[in-house]
């Protein structure tokens, strides 16, 4: 018994110096810290990915929408119209760019808030992900009248740029810079709004931008006769 006593207290004096040596090896079990991967957001193209369902059929009763949304003059079927816009049963943004486009018209130009208010989340919803919708959307989040409009535009970027902000710098900058120059002149239905529609449609290349078309000259009156000579007038 004294023999096992004592060669199990030899073999722990020769074991504790290697066991003082390396205290952090039997604390974390010899696992060593991995630094973690530089961040490298995802700045593919949302239409590139998923499955766009694109038919006929579907474009047409999007343009329909387009049309209500457009130039229906009842502010609650605008609502509906825009709301609509924004679900992929209704319509896809990647199948009929227009659809983008009558979004970001009716978000930045639009006379009611509530008709903005739905174009910024139908923006978000059809995870339109492009220059000209993010530009559309910071601009309203920045520079729109209405706080529950600023809301909703703030709100639906954040859902539409999860970890992928840093793809739109540039985007945000130039945005920046169009709010400076235009100050607080800004109100839907003005010129003005026309300005951040032709500067979002330009963020997004000339083929799916919104084409400003100036108006055209009115039609020239019918010419006046010429003078009779004098002495020739009938009775």
């Amino acid at each position: 018994m004294k023999r096992i006593l004592c060669l199990s207290a030899v073999a722990l004096v020769g074991l504790a110096p290697s066991a003082f040596a390396t205290p952090f090896v039997c604390l974390n079990h010899g696992i060593k810290c991995i630094c973690p991967p530089q961040e490298c957001p995802d700045c593919c193209p949302p239409c590139n990915r998923g499955h766009h369902h694109c038919s006929c059929r579907k474009t047409e009763h999007a343009r329909k929408l387009i049309d209500q949304l457009n130039s229906c003059d009842c502010c609650c079927d605008r609502i509906k119209a825009a709301e609509k816009l924004g679900s992929r049963l209704h319509a896809d943004f990647c199948c009929d760019p227009e659809v983008l486009s009558a979004l970001v018209h009716a978000l930045l130009c639009d006379p009611c808030w509530e008709v903005r208010r739905a174009a910024a989340w139908s923006i978000a919803y059809q995870n339109a992900r492009t220059e000209q919708g993010v530009m559309a959307l910071y601009l309203a989040s920045k520079m729109d009248p209405h706080y529950l409009v600023r809301d909703a535009a703030n709100d639906a970027l954040g859902v539409l740029l999860v970890c992928r902000r840093e793809c739109f710098k540039d985007t945000f900058a130039a945005a920046d810079d169009l709010a400076k120059k235009l100050g607080g002149r800004y109100k839907p239905g003005t010129p003005e709004c026309l300005q951040l529609l032709g500067t979002c449609g330009a963020a997004n290349g000339p083929s799916d931008g919104i084409l400003i078309e100036e108006p055209a000259p009115a039609p020239p009156g019918k010419p006046a006769p010429a003078p009779l000579p004098k002495g020739s007038e009938t009775a």
